[in-house]
């Protein structure tokens, strides 16, 4: 098979898909005479959001959100793989933070907004901590699994090499466990977006959340849900960057 021939399948491919969904959307809209207020037709949605972009406000949001998830993101990144590494390396560790890491991963990111509006109020700094809340758990937990299950003929050859505890857990174990971390950071990715929008839902100055929450205050549907597409696009240029980070600097080394 051509190299044309695969590109033109890559393309081609997921514009069916979008234009699958499109159609089964109008057809919905159309069978059920459902009004604007209810499903906007896609047409309208397009008109939302090409006077969306041409806004400054709008584009205020989406800074506002992005910024909130990329300092959230990157803090509870780094020390979740750090936390991870350590826990992975040490078996002391391991038990030590065993039961409050079990105890609190599964105390989900929405139910602190509540106390972040209370301490931090609507400013930026309780939306990244609450990212950094939802990523620091995702990236702890794949980390450590990822250390615990490098395969021991890895750690025999670096231990003959003459490399310490250090240098095996850093040049060894966490090269060995990248695939792994870069998975789990692209899942964390989606965790972290999800958090600082919901949010922005309950408590926010500015932000996309905030955006989408006024526009179905005012009944308007259309923007609502031109809202929820660029959140989506935001998600899946984040993640296809992480891939991309991933890919190039995994076969780097």
């Amino acid at each position: 098979m051509s190299a044309t021939v695969r590109m033109g399948r890559r393309v081609l491919l997921p514009l069916v898909g979008v234009a699958m969904v499109l159609a089964v959307w109008e057809a919905t809209v159309i069978a059920y005479a459902l009004p604007a207020i209810v499903l906007p037709s896609p047409l309208a949605v397009v008109r939302a959001l090409g006077e969306l972009v041409r806004t400054r406000e709008f584009w205020r949001d989406v800074m506002v959100s992005l910024l909130e998830f990329i300092a959230g993101f990157g803090i509870g990144g780094v020390l979740g793989i750090v936390a991870g590494l350590l826990i992975g390396e040490s078996r002391r560790a391991r038990l030590s933070a065993t039961p409050i890491v079990e105890s609190l991963r599964f105390v989900v990111p929405f139910a602190w907004i509540p106390l972040t509006i209370l301490w931090f109020g609507t400013s930026w700094t309780g939306k990244v901590v609450l990212v950094g809340y939802a990523v620091f758990f995702v990236m702890l937990v794949s980390t450590a699994r990822a250390m615990a299950n490098v395969d021991p003929t890895l750690t025999r050859v670096g231990t003959m090499l003459g490399m310490g505890r250090v240098q095996l857990a850093l040049r060894v174990h966490l090269r060995a466990a990248a695939p792994t971390v870069a998975s789990a950071a692209r899942a964390a990715a989606a965790i972290g977006l999800i958090a600082v929008v919901a949010a922005e839902y309950i408590g926010a100055s500015a932000g996309l959340g905030l955006m989408i929450t006024n526009a179905a205050s005012s009944l308007a549907t259309p923007v609502v849900i031109a809202g929820m597409i660029v959140i989506g696009l935001v998600g899946a240029a984040v993640s296809a960057a992480i891939g991309w980070v991933a890919r190039t600097r995994l076969a780097a080394q």
